[in-house]
């Protein structure tokens, strides 16, 4: 994986953090509802978390973690073709129902995740107002909800052409890639490997972003704030369009 693409991700996490740094939240350690197995990532961000294994040396655990049998519904409509179909306003989003959470997180134990430091933005963004054990579902104002779309688009962009989808199948799809053989060793099956990939989709460029009116002004300094964030002696939005 591009080592940029790396640095860019964690900038993005990095300015997202900073952004909603005075939200309150009912989150805390061992609050755990959330963490299913239905987890959207890109390719970059499913590499993020081979780097932490490997720099953890805990790639038989890691092994043994994607082996396990698995619960959730394969998503293949992503962000970005959302917004496309969306904005394009030639055709109604596809009927796809969004899957109800199914399945505890193999990553989960204790209560707790053992791959945090590396956790991609469907976890970081997913968060609460309120006790979600109240009702079983979560809170958050529209502004917010509003932020993590932009967020999740500019990831899904940055991984654009690569593997999109259910976290579990992101991650044994890429378990072929060289830079993880060290895992792979620890995989003998191909045709969970295979199945995988089958079920991933491709991430896409972003073709506009979906906030609401009343949403556009912080929208537009969140946005301007990460695409200004240097890498190197390039901004975000620089390498973004090549220049």
């Amino acid at each position: 994986m591009n080592g940029l693409k790396i640095k860019i991700l964690e900038a993005i996490f990095e300015k997202y953090q900073q952004w909603i740094v005075n939200e309150t939240f009912h989150c805390h350690r061992g609050c755990s509802l959330c963490c299913t197995q239905n987890v959207m990532v890109t390719a970059v961000e499913g590499q993020y978390i081979y780097d932490y294994i490997k720099q953890e040396n805990k790639e038989a655990w890691f092994a043994e973690k994607l082996l396990r049998p698995r619960q959730a519904k394969s998503v293949k409509l992503t962000t970005n073709g959302f917004a496309r179909i969306c904005l394009g306003k030639k055709e109604d989003p596809l009927d796809e129902k969004p899957s109800q959470p199914t399945g505890i997180c193999p990553f989960l134990e204790e209560n707790c995740c053992t791959v945090y430091a590396a956790r991609p933005f469907s976890c970081r963004g997913f968060a609460s107002s309120r006790d979600c054990h109240d009702d079983g579902s979560a809170l958050l104002s529209e502004r917010l909800l509003a932020i993590n779309t932009i967020t999740m688009q500019l990831i899904e962009h940055l991984g654009q052409r690569e593997n999109w989808g259910n976290m579990l199948d992101v991650l044994l799809a890429l378990v072929t890639h060289p830079a993880n053989k060290a895992v792979k060793k620890h995989i003998n099956d191909d045709g969970i490997i295979k199945s995988a990939m089958a079920n991933t989709s491709t991430a896409e460029p972003i073709p506009g972003f979906l906030w609401q009116p009343e949403e556009e002004h912080e929208a537009k300094n969140y946005l301007q704030t990460v695409l200004s964030a240097k890498i190197g002696e390039k901004t975000i939005e620089e390498i973004f369009n090549n220049k």
